[in-house]
């Protein structure tokens, strides 16, 4: 059911990434090392990077820590972020006694260069781009910005924002630092330990401390080496993993899901990068005009059948920024839940007063023509449109699907050819979604003025305020009523039952300095 979809420039995949930390480091675990398998690791050098695998939280680490439950930053590697009133001036401090694989410590002036280099080479440096200057005194960093920006946030927390030694990112090639260079984290790469295409071999790192205020563990990861492999076919993974041969399978397949859900000698964490798939309706189409039909529609999805369907692959959603996103509106998910979701009998009443009469077949006519339309959906992804018809069809719609290329899809939605189509898109971060969402152009929230409430959230430094702005433009979107959250697609990881420490945030993200047997 997995699309190949790739928005807002590429989804990335650092769930994992984003809070990687040590700590503690007295007590080793029992057993001295880990083996997991991941996607595949591309370089060390993550601003170099378009998505990273997992696990490579393990080797590098964000500048900072997102706390979702706070809806801001606190500390990780830097501590004290502080941004001014007017936002266009951020500080922050880079503690000592943090220290490099190579015993070098970890510098101010490191925390700048990398930074520099991150505007050169990443594919993700808007995310950044307002950051004019930087100084440092003492340890206190000082970002001297062109304007505040909330995605500035998102990156800063993520494992495309990390710590490269300046004598490193000065005298190395951006080849050269791909696999040679030694970013600040709690594992580096063991000699001669990339395998190409194969796996990678990580070493302790045992000068590795951080201030993550949501770990237990702030020093040296627990196990002397891990082994990652890549690249291995999925039954191959399951019964290492049943076998005892792996510790951890970072990310699985629906049929891997299915085969270890009721696996004893298996642990199942839900691990869902924030997603959304939505239904978005042609309110100029004849069907659809009326705001009181799209509204029917709405009442009468049952977002639990359709899980039920697909094995609990996929989580309801009932609202466009999932629960997971940075700056989730609860007053946004609750409003549409109460008003808009899980009541066919009122969808019913809705179309009777829109004047659609139940037909003799059970689906509703007026003026001659059948309540039907045609919903573009993905090739790769029928289950669920079929299960959605059948729930339509209980309150008198006549939904024909359409399976194309997802592509096809967007492209149909654009040039306004269409009556409804599932959309979806992947990102952690509020704004992107926003000014992602609306494919068609022509839809009546689609205006200046949404625009500029977009923007003026974006540019909002106080978190509190910023979420209560992004519950807003929800509310916004839900007027018209033409783009229906529907649900997340799920993903998971899987682990021996006897690993401890694993540990998900309220983002998805998860640490995974805590790990030990």
């Amino acid at each position: 059911m997995r699309k190949k979809l790739l928005v807002l420039g590429l989804i990335v995949a650092f769930v994992f990434s984003m809070t990687a930390c040590g700590g503690g480091g007295e007590e080793e675990s029992a057993k001295k090392d880990l083996t997991i398998i991941d996607s595949e690791w591309y370089g060390l050098d993550t601003y170099q990077l378009d998505s990273t695998a997992g696990g490579q939280g393990l080797n590098s680490t964000g500048l900072f820590q997102w706390d979702a439950e706070k809806g801001d930053v606190v500390d990780n590697v830097c501590t004290n972020w502080q941004v001014s009133e007017d936002g266009k001036t951020a500080t922050f401090d880079v503690p000592e006694g943090m220290k490099y694989s190579t015993g070098e410590q970890v510098e101010p002036e490191d925390v700048i260069a990398s930074l520099e280099h991150g505007l050169e080479v990443s594919p993700y440096s808007d995310g950044y781009s307002n950051i004019e200057s930087m100084e440092y005194e003492g340890r206190t960093v000082t970002l001297h910005l062109s304007e505040f920006r909330s995605d500035m946030l998102y990156y800063l927390c993520a494992g495309f924002a990390i710590v490269i030694d300046k004598d490193e990112l000065d005298k190395m090639s951006n080849e050269e630092l791909m696999w040679g260079c030694h970013p600040y984290g709690m594992y580096a790469l063991a000699e001669d330990g990339y395998v190409s295409g194969s796996e990678v071999n990580l070493v302790r790192n045992d000068g590795f401390k951080c201030e993550n205020p949501l770990v237990e563990n702030k020093g040296a990861g627990k196990f002397e080496t891990v082994k990652v492999r890549f690249n291995v076919e999925d039954f191959t993974q399951t019964e290492d993993l049943k076998a005892g041969n792996v510790d951890m399978l970072m990310s699985l397949s629906s049929d891997q899901y299915l085969e270890l859900q009721n696996d004893e000698s298996v642990t199942l964490a839900d691990t869902t990068y924030p997603n959304i798939t939505y239904f978005e309706m042609n309110t100029d189409s004849e069907v659809f005009s009326d705001i009181n039909v799209r509204k029917a529609l709405a009442l009468a999805i049952d977002r639990d059948g359709m899980a039920e369907v697909v094995d609990g692959l996929i989580g309801p959603a009932y609202s466009m920024i999932y629960d997971t996103v940075q700056n989730f509106s609860q007053e946004a998910k609750d409003y549409f839940e109460k008003n808009l979701a899980n009541d066919p009998e009122k969808a019913k009443q809705l179309l009777e007063e829109a004047g659609w009469k139940e037909g003799k077949d059970g689906i509703r006519e007026k003026d001659g023509k059948k309540l039907e339309f045609t919903w573009y959906a993905w090739t790769d992804s029928t289950t669920i449109p079929e299960a959605m018809a059948e729930q339509l069809k209980q309150v008198g719609f006549k939904m024909n699907i359409e399976a194309i290329d997802w592509n096809y899809v967007y492209e149909n939605i654009s040039a306004d050819k269409y009556d409804a189509g599932i959309e979806w898109l992947s990102w952690a971060e509020p704004m992107l979604v926003l000014n992602a969402c609306y494919y068609d152009k022509n839809a009546p929230g689609n205006t200046k003025e949404y625009k500029k409430m977009v923007e003026k959230a974006a540019h909002e430094a106080d978190g509190e305020a910023r979420t209560k702005m992004v519950g807003d433009i929800q509310m916004h979107l839900f007027e018209n009523v033409n783009m229906i959250p529907m649900y997340a697609e799920l993903s998971f990881t899987a682990m021996n039952k006897d690993l401890k420490g694993f540990k998900v945030l309220a983002d998805g993200s998860a640490p995974l300095n805590d790990l030990a047997y």
